[in-house]
């Protein structure tokens, strides 16, 4: 970004030279790249007065001039056309060099002696181009040392690197903010006025927000004003800052947008159809005419600015060539909003197209500045174009964006810079930069998005408070101590776990193909938008698949004995982006025999209960044994008729069974194979790691079977609860050993047999204390599940 020094010095006292600042910014990490005069060193040009212009001769195009250096009357042959008698002109005698290197000497031109050379800002460096020579103010003394004369007008241009997280440095406000910190002194914005009349601009314009990635539209509407060239202050401003001039309404925008940093637009008002504005999402394989006389296909999810009848703008990136404001141009609508960072930075690339503005919108510009910028540009074409600003501003800001609560610690500020600073020491720093600190949390203003963190807040301070003033030490204090993340302990537990049960840990890719899932049908799998193949276009739903894929790989190199798992993300279909939606899953799969031979013994296959004890034992590993077991048809990769789901409070953690034969034979595997899945949050949820020892009682207990008819549909679950309710304390241990179903059982019902044993902690328990409570407990099943005593 290019900074003129002599604009910066209107916002900000600046009492150091232009090197000094240069300097200043750079150590703070705004790196000035080269600072450079925009006079260039031109000395020994004097100011001359043209006496007489008369034709050449022998040269249509030349004329031979004579003119006034204030020591003498000399000739001089010029080829400018707008050399007129009277003029004050920029005179190089003979023995001058000009800035591009041409020495001036005595010349004879057609036949007619020519004593110097009048000049032209071009051939001073003063302008790229130049059509005649420079007509200088009345005001100027003849025979004076023109650059002399222009010292006192001289400006320096400050290069700065500005970097992609500083959007609020890509303003003169912006570095006047970073300056004011710097040398301790206050910034102002500039003064704005704005003249309405009594026309309302909400009955001329309404806007419709249909696209998320615009949280904030505003608009103003300026009557009657007349297109023409800007003033030469706001042209040399402009050019200053490596910006062309085009006319005062357009040059107005961009003057705002480099003092300012919020970009604007302005619309011709008669092209422009329908009472309203409408920002929208573009259409699939919509295509749009740009300012350039491009026409672009427009990529997904582009933000578009419409009128009640076409696209008018690329919103935050570049206006229409159907809406531009030309010479004709009566009535503008003038816009200013905020548009997500994110999005305008993908259609920007997308596109190809990049402009002032998608520069600072995908760096994130000051939402609370929109308002501002669009008063300060209609004040100025109110007064620079004879317009008439329009009552009222149209603002639609549905949810406001609230300043950021960053926490920060004095302690942890002085640990990372080796200082001793205080508080309020801290507190007077930050508030430099607007950011207000209390009760060690800071309020981070919206110009500054990047400040998210609190380490960014201590390079804040770090570089206001001069990071050369930060001691150096020869040792430092490094705290190796980091805080356990929980979560990441619980997956390192279960995976050791299921490494001490003879499983090996395996990783696999969390994009697979769609076809991959074609013989579930049920899952809808999250589509990526520009995957790198068709075996990688959609992200995993389950672990399964990429497990099934491992065994097959090591089917193929004659290795069928496979015991594996997996611990990673999934990704369930969504139309939000939620974290829960996300989720880490834990898998397992086994193939191959369940009994390896022996010269005493055949090997035996696997079955259902393989995959039961090895579950079984995980959950107990995990301290989660006391759990439901319940039959399970309606799984996408279980067998429905050997597929347990694993309850807890009723909520499902996981499945273990067979996977079905038809997603095992669509993987090309030809076996039978088991495994399981879990849900890692919900099994975080349940598990308590922190366990202690119990001791156990040194009493003898009681041991009863009880047998149990019950309806078929009561589960085995429910008799146990209610039976463990009923016991208490002293029911020390439940278990079921027996299911009965067959001769002398009528079809609708079953016998449960139960083994329970009493014991107390602190007593042996008599016959009649068990009695009474094992009594209590049959009658509890009787009344509550109609339950009889089998014969």
């Amino acid at each position: 970004m290019r900074v003129s020094y002599n604009w910066l010095s209107e916002y900000v006292k600046l009492s150091v030279s232009p090197h000094e600042l240069a300097q200043k910014l750079t150590m703070a990490g705004l790196e000035v790249e080269e600072v450079y005069s925009t006079l260039p060193d031109f000395r020994g040009i004097t100011v001359a007065r043209v006496l007489a212009v008369n034709k050449h001769p022998n040269a249509d195009r030349l004329s031979i001039c004579q003119v006034q250096t204030g020591k003498e009357n000399l000739q001089v042959i010029c080829g400018a056309p707008n050399v007129a008698a009277g003029q004050k002109v920029a005179f190089a005698p003979v023995g001058v060099t000009l800035p591009n290197g041409v020495q001036i000497n005595q010349a004879r031109i057609r036949g007619v002696d020519s004593y110097g050379m009048i000049c032209s800002e071009a051939e001073l460096s003063l302008s790229e181009r130049a059509d005649g020579i420079w007509e200088l103010p009345a005001s100027f003394q003849v025979g004076r040392d023109l650059h002399k004369i222009l010292e006192a007008e001289q400006d320096h241009l400050l290069e700065i690197n500005i970097t992609p997280n500083r959007p609020d440095a890509m303003s003169m406000i912006g570095i006047a903010r970073e300056v004011a910190a710097l040398t301790s002194t206050r910034y102002q914005y500039p003064k704005i006025k704005v003249q309405e009349n009594k026309e309302r601009t909400s009955r001329v314009v309404g806007i419709q927000l249909r696209s998320k990635s615009c949280p904030r539209y505003s608009a103003r509407i300026i009557r009657n004003v007349k297109i023409g060239p800007s003033p030469e202050w706001l042209t040399r401003r402009l050019g200053a800052a490596g910006i062309r001039p085009i006319n005062n309404v357009v040059d107005i925008t961009n003057y705002v947008l480099m003092e300012l940093g919020q970009p604007l637009h302005a619309f011709d008002l008669s092209k422009l159809a329908g009472p309203r504005i409408i920002v929208r999402d573009s259409k699939p394989g919509e295509k749009f005419v740009t300012l350039d006389g491009k026409e672009r296909e427009l990529p997904p999810h582009t933000v578009m600015i419409c009128d009640a009848e076409k696209a008018v703008a690329i919103g935050g990136i570049m206006g229409g060539l159907n809406s531009e404001v030309s010479e004709a141009t009566m009535d503008v609508l003038l816009e200013s909003a905020y548009f997500n960072p994110v999005s305008i930075g993908v259609s920007s690339k997308q596109l190809g197209l990049s402009s002032e503005a998608s520069q600072r919108f995908e760096r994130g510009i000051d939402p609370s500045g929109v308002i501002r910028a669009s008063d300060r540009a209609a004040a100025l074409m109110a007064e620079y174009s004879g317009g008439e600003v329009l009552q009222g501003i149209v603002d639609v800001y549905p949810v406001k964006i609230k300043p950021k609560k960053v926490p920060i610690r004095t302690s942890r500020v002085n640990l990372v810079l080796g200082t001793n600073l205080k508080t309020n020491f801290i507190t007077k720093i930050l508030s430099k930069l607007e950011v207000k600190m209390k009760a060690q949390q800071a309020r981070v203003p919206t110009f500054r998005p990047d400040l998210v963190r609190e380490i960014d807040l201590i390079e804040e301070i770090a570089r206001i408070y001069d990071f050369s003033k930060i001691p150096t030490k020869t040792q430092s204090v490094v705290d190796y101590d980091l805080l356990p993340n929980r979560e990441d302990q619980f997956n390192s537990f279960l995976k050791n776990q299921l490494l001490e049960l003879g499983l090996s840990e395996v990783l696999t890719n969390s994009m697979i193909a769609k076809r991959d899932l074609e013989v579930i049908g049920d899952q809808i799998p999250v589509i990526l938008r520009n995957p790198i193949s068709d075996d990688m276009n959609v992200l995993r739903p389950s672990l399964l698949p990429g497990l099934l894929k491992t065994i097959l790989y090591n089917l193929n190199r004659n290795m069928p004995d496979i015991r594996i798992f997996e611990l990673g993300r999934v990704f369930l279909s969504s139309q939000v982006q939620d974290p829960e939606r996300q989720p880490y899953f834990l898998a397992a799969l086994i193939n191959g025999a369940g009994v390896l031979p022996r010269w005493d013994r055949q090997s035996l296959p696997l079955d259902f209960y393989d995959i039961k004890g090895l579950a079984e034992s995980f959950l107990v590993k995990i301290f989660l044994d006391n759990v439901d077991l319940i039959l399970y048809d309606n799984h996408v990769y279980f067998d429905p008729k050997q597929s347990i789901s694993v309850i807890k409070n009723e909520e499902v953690l996981g499945y273990f069974g067979r996977i079905k034969p038809e997603v095992v034979s669509s993987f090309g595997i030809d076996s039978t194979i088991f495994g399981f899945e879990f849900d890692i949050q919900k099994l975080y949820r349940y598990t308590k790691l922190d366990r202690r020892y119990r001791a156990f009682s040194k009493f003898p207990y009681t041991e009863k079977d009880l047998a149990l008819v019950v309806d078929k549909n009561i589960s085995a679950a429910d008799v146990k609860a209610l039976l463990s309710e009923t016991g208490g304390d002293l029911l020390a241990f439940l278990e079921v050993f027996d299911v009965y179903e067959g001769q002398r059982m009528a079809e609708t019902k079953k016998s449960l047999a139960f083994r329970l044993r009493f014991q107390s902690m602190e007593r042996t328990l008599t016959d009649s204390e068990v009695n009474v409570l094992f009594n209590k407990m049959i009658k509890a099943a009787e009344e509550k599940l109609q339950a009889r005593l089998r014969e």
